[in-house]
């Protein structure tokens, strides 16, 4: 009798901590923050940057698909930008120059220019899951005020193999505007 109450306790304290760190992990996962918001001590610049939102994904647990997106809102030299890490699973290249347009609700083109890249295993992702598969880096230079009050719906990537186009769903799209609206918060 002792063994079982001995081991009922155990089970219990380990569903207790697996469900103690689900929790911490999603409530890590689901916030928008503010991931850095600090005075540059060289430039006396102001440097922000948002947590990164998943705005779009079709993985499946242990796969990528090459479909996972996420993008950050950032300010650094005086520069207002979106980092866009696109997990793409194959080798993918994107010129300088090029265009990522998002789509809003009533399908208004917003369009951003690529500024910078990189390319790589690991860059296209968030975390350590997929550092070992392909992946872009992009930096995006457009008006970031239009994710402010419109809910975006989709986002086209223009590569040197042509375009990818991409659902964006509406808890990730109202996470976007939440992110930016803190990011428009910190940066005044």
């Amino acid at each position: 009798m002792l063994n079982l109450n001995v081991t009922k306790n155990n089970m219990k304290r380990k569903i207790f901590l697996l469900l103690l760190l689900f929790l911490i992990f999603n409530i890590g996962v689901q916030a928008q923050k503010i991931s850095v918001n600090r005075i540059d001590k060289f430039t006396k610049d102001k440097v922000v940057y948002t947590s990164y939102e998943k705005i779009s994904s079709e993985a499946f647990i242990g796969t990528q698909t090459g479909k996972n997106i996420w993008i950050c809102f950032g300010l650094e030299n005086g520069l207002n930008f979106i980092l866009l890490k696109w997990l793409t699973a194959e080798s993918r290249y994107v010129n300088k120059g090029s265009k990522v347009i998002f789509l809003d609700e009533e399908e208004n083109p917003y369009v951003f220019k690529v500024s910078d890249y990189i390319s790589g295993n690991g860059e296209g992702t968030v975390g350590a899951l997929g550092m070992d598969l392909w992946g872009v880096r992009l930096l995006l230079l457009g008006d970031l005020s239009v994710f402010k009050d419109n809910k975006m719906t989709a986002i086209r990537i223009e590569t040197s193999k042509g375009y990818f186009d991409y659902k964006i769903k509406s808890g990730a799209s109202k996470k976007v505007m939440k992110a930016y609206n803190l990011f428009e918060e910190a940066i005044k």
